[in-house]
């Protein structure tokens, strides 16, 4: 029986063998398919190899461009060879290099038209070849395929900036900045630049979201444009402020590191409207009435540190009121300081009395603690208390006058020991000190010598 491909089919001595014999046409319309996997599997390699040529090729001086011309014509329906030849051809400067870097880049896009990448690339080596209404047009297609990606519309921004369109540019380097939080201060810098320090003109064309104003304030403080930074601050609306509380805190920490205390306290009893916050020229909790948080206290608040030599805690023998302040002093070496301090907004260069009430019960020492009043910037003291008197005694007032820094708007109450007569580093102290009424008033304004210093 002959078959239809005309095989001639035989018998052989096994029942269950059967042996086809074939014609050499049809030998070749079998071994098609294995020809053509072959074919595929060699093209396949050729793109891998260049693919992987092009990834990995080293920079201009190590020899990349040869290699990534190579991948080029190992694989050249591969957009990235194309790309990578371009950014080697791109740079080595002559404008031969960048004509032929501005055509790989062309096959790039023709291979991949719809990735942003090669269309940015496009767009950045048309404008430096000097052709830049299609750098333009390049990059806002780029800008087209990847609207939330930050360096398409950064780069379109400076394009646009260098053309003059202000603008167009500063909100495209502001929806970039939105994208990537990294970039803000850049286009801060530019603007700055730019607009010659004109801090609403930034404002306005820099800041495409209430968030962005509020960076623009931070980024200000951090200038140490403190008066425009918190203007900045104060045109956004209360709401979007609450919402953005990571701003917000960076914000306060900007302003406490950068020792701007009224700022600092007035930001704070916005964000903590319930909380139980001073008012500028006064302590907080100066009486002691309510309970010390002896860790992750506010700025403003009491700041302890309670130690087997200096035991703080709340007294139920006060000067007034329910309660007082009470340290164990039990140091059977050396005591230089007593952890107790707190941070009181005042107005520059104005005269002050701070006043408190103190008493002792068996205190021992050579040396006996000094209530001061220091600068809360540069940390000079202002004004010393005279040095406890030992032995018991009862309550007794400590009246100190004094006048801030006229150019700092801040201070802080603290404790320390002078040191002991002699040479010796040894100088015990025992017994137990209150304190109780912390209290700042006003008795003066600036100085006349250093009137019209205050910053308010």
């Amino acid at each position: 029986m002959i078959s239809p491909l005309n095989p001639e089919v035989t018998n052989s001595r096994s029942p269950s063998v059967v042996t086809i014999r074939l014609n050499s046409g049809t030998r070749w319309l079998l071994l098609l398919p294995a020809l053509l996997a072959i074919l595929g599997a060699w093209f396949v390699v050729r793109w891998y190899i260049g693919n992987t040529v092009a990834e990995y090729a080293p920079d201009v001086a190590g020899g990349g461009i040869d290699l990534a011309r190579m991948a080029v014509r190992w694989a050249p329906g591969d957009p990235l060879t194309h790309w990578r030849l371009g950014s080697l051809e791109e740079k080595v400067f002559s404008a031969e290099n960048m004509a032929d870097a501005v055509r790989e880049y062309q096959l790039a896009v023709t291979l991949s038209p719809n990735d942003y990448r090669y269309w940015m690339e496009l767009g950045r080596a048309l404008e430096a070849s000097g052709d830049r209404e299609s750098g333009e047009k390049a990059l806002r297609r780029a800008v087209e395929l990847a609207p939330a990606y930050s360096h398409p519309r950064w780069h379109l921004g400076n394009l646009l900036l260098r053309e003059g369109k202000l603008g167009e540019a500063f909100e495209q380097l502001g929806h970039a900045a939105e994208a990537d939080n990294l970039m803000r201060s850049q286009v801060f810098d530019l603007a700055m630049n730019v607009f010659d320090g004109d801090v609403n003109e930034i404002a306005k064309v820099a800041c495409v979201s209430p968030a962005a104003r509020m960076q623009l304030a931070i980024y200000l403080v951090a200038g140490k444009k403190f008066d425009d930074g918190m203007r900045i601050w104060s045109t956004t609306n209360p709401a979007d402020r609450s919402r953005q509380i990571e701003l917000a805190n960076e914000m306060r920490r900007s302003l406490i590191e950068a020792k701007q205390f009224h700022y600092a306290l007035a930001l704070i009893r916005e964000m903590e409207p319930d909380a139980n916050l001073p008012q500028p020229e006064q302590f907080w909790n100066g009486g002691f009435e309510s309970d010390l948080k002896l860790a992750n206290a506010s700025t403003f608040d009491w700041v302890i540190d309670s130690r087997a030599s200096a035991q703080v805690a709340i007294d139920s023998h006060p000067h007034s009121g329910q309660r007082s302040l009470r340290i164990v002093l039990r140091a059977p070496r050396t005591l230089d300081n007593i952890h107790v301090s707190q941070t009181v907004t005042v107005e520059p260069g104005v005269r002050y009395r701070f006043e408190c009430y103190v008493r002792t019960a068996d205190l021992i020492s050579a040396s006996t603690p000094i209530l001061a009043v220091f600068d809360a910037v540069d940390h000079a003291t202002l004004v010393a208390s005279n040095p406890l008197p030992p032995g018991t005694n009862d309550w007794q007032k400590i009246s100190l006058d004094f006048t801030a820094n006229p150019k700092h708007d801040g201070i802080t109450v603290g404790f320390y020991r002078a040191p002991c007569p002699g040479e010796g580093q040894i100088c015990p102290i025992y017994g137990t000190v209150w304190y109780d009424d912390f209290n700042l008033q006003r008795i003066g304004g600036p100085d006349r010598k250093n009137a019209g210093s205050s910053k308010r």
